[in-house]
């Protein structure tokens, strides 16, 4: 009996990290963007929208319902900016995060219900400022600054 178990044991690992691996995460980056193009779609909206329509336009690139997202309300060359500010730690401990100067007009969706493509959301507007993670640009980023945002951080 115990041939047959261990056999059995590192085929059913295999075919477990076979499954995982095949899953790319919801928030995974599109192949055909740069990590600054992939933020602007997921969070640069200057003018506000409905999150229904504007939460579609990110899960067409995911085909699953983002759970939360925020949008901010200011142009990509503003938020671009805010990587010129003082240096401060990431969440995850990174030092290539940095703090908006002041408040701004921003709006948080919140999945309610659905499954994708018809998928349900709460919007909340808000005044706050922000945390993003900046990094150099890539190869495809049009922005000829030093560095560019790649990751919303922090509502605060």
């Amino acid at each position: 009996m115990a041939p047959a178990r261990a056999r059995f044991c590192p085929l059913v690992l295999l075919l477990l990290l076979g499954l995982w691996v095949a899953q790319a995460p919801v928030s995974a980056k599109p192949k055909h963007m740069t990590s600054a193009q992939w933020f602007e779609i997921q969070h640069v909206q200057p003018s506000p929208q409905a999150c229904k329509g504007a939460m579609s336009n990110i899960n067409k690139h995911t085909n699953h319902c983002k759970g939360l997202n925020t949008f901010l309300h200011e142009s990509f060359s503003s938020v671009a900016a805010t990587c010129q500010n003082p240096s401060i730690a990431c969440k995850n401990g990174q030092k290539n995060c940095h703090q908006s100067k002041g408040p701004v007009s921003l709006t948080t969706c919140e999945l309610t219900s659905g499954k994708y493509p018809n998928c349900n959301y709460k919007e909340n507007a808000l005044h706050a400022s922000y945390i993003i993670a900046c990094n150099p640009p890539q190869k495809g980023d049009t922005e000829k600054v030093h560095l560019v945002p790649v990751h919303l951080d922090k509502v605060v």
